[in-house]
């Protein structure tokens, strides 16, 4: 008997015995997320995807082989986030794997942040990534293994000025990392994060679009300013991300709690 995985080519088959490796993923339609959903699915894994933006998922990742569903939720609405991790481990033939990567950011200090962005902040990429843990660690917990990884940040161990919000919630993702790991490592499941610094995303190229907007600089030289921050001369890519990541989740097993830099040595100095 052969399973036709969706979005294969009409020749291509697994054995069953290859398909019971599910991971769901978070923030899948574009930078991070989405280099993370083609790694896992090149590597063999069917990959459940979800995003708020259904459309960038379809766009983005429809037909690819591996990816075994395309899951429009809102990550703050608990009861929607549940019913769709309930498809996700079915459609996957079982959940082993979770990357709890949404998130959003916007630029403000602690004097000028408006009460919208704080509790956009905290609702998306704190609440949100709690809600991720609360509907998919029972899973795992039941099963007696599997792995988590959260997006935190550089953040985590710096302050940067024009972060106030967005670094408040990867310091508090950091955090959630260690006691969710303490808490689920009787379980057999493991729980890290991976803390990159500056990436080539969609996201961050909005950061200077509006920056630029708003009267700021030109945004090929912001992007230059940036770049020569790091000691490796050059930001992170989206699958330098992605493959620290996979490490994380399948390769590293005797890593939990652990918050993984990927900051091109930004924080060593």
């Amino acid at each position: 008997m052969f399973i036709k995985t969706r979005g294969c080519d009409e020749l291509s088959w697994q054995i069953p015995h290859m398909t019971n490796k599910g991971v769901f993923i978070t923030g899948a339609a574009s930078g991070i997320g989405l280099a993370t959903a083609l790694k896992f699915a090149g590597e063999g894994w069917r990959v459940a995807a979800a995003d708020i933006d259904g459309e960038a998922l379809r766009r983005n990742l429809g037909g690819h082989c591996g990816v075994a569903a395309l899951l429009t939720v809102d990550i703050t609405d608990r009861t929607a986030l549940a019913a769709v991790v309930a498809e996700a481990d079915a459609l996957t033939g079982g959940l082993a794997c979770v990357v709890a990567n949404a998130g959003v950011h916007a630029r403000n200090t602690l004097l000028t942040i408006t009460d919208a962005e704080l509790d956009r902040l905290l609702d998306i990429n704190i609440r949100g990534t709690v809600n991720t843990l609360r509907c998919t660690a029972p899973l795992l917990a039941g099963r007696g293994a599997g792995s988590i990884v959260l997006t935190a940040s550089d953040q985590a161990f710096i302050g940067k000025p024009g972060n106030f919000g967005y670094g408040l919630t990867k310091g508090a993702i950091a955090q959630l990392t260690r006691t969710a790991a303490l808490e689920l490592a009787p379980a057999g499941v493991r729980v890290n994060a991976v803390c990159p610094a500056t990436v080539d995303t969609p996201m961050v190229d909005k950061i200077f679009a509006d920056a630029h907007a708003a009267g700021g600089g030109d945004v090929a030289q912001m992007w230059a300013e940036e770049r020569s921050l790091f000691p490796l001369g050059r930001t992170c890519t989206p699958a330098e991300a992605a493959e620290a990541i996979y490490f994380l989740a399948v390769n590293g097993t005797f890593c939990t709690g652990s918050l993984l830099k990927v900051d091109g040595g930004l924080t060593a100095g």
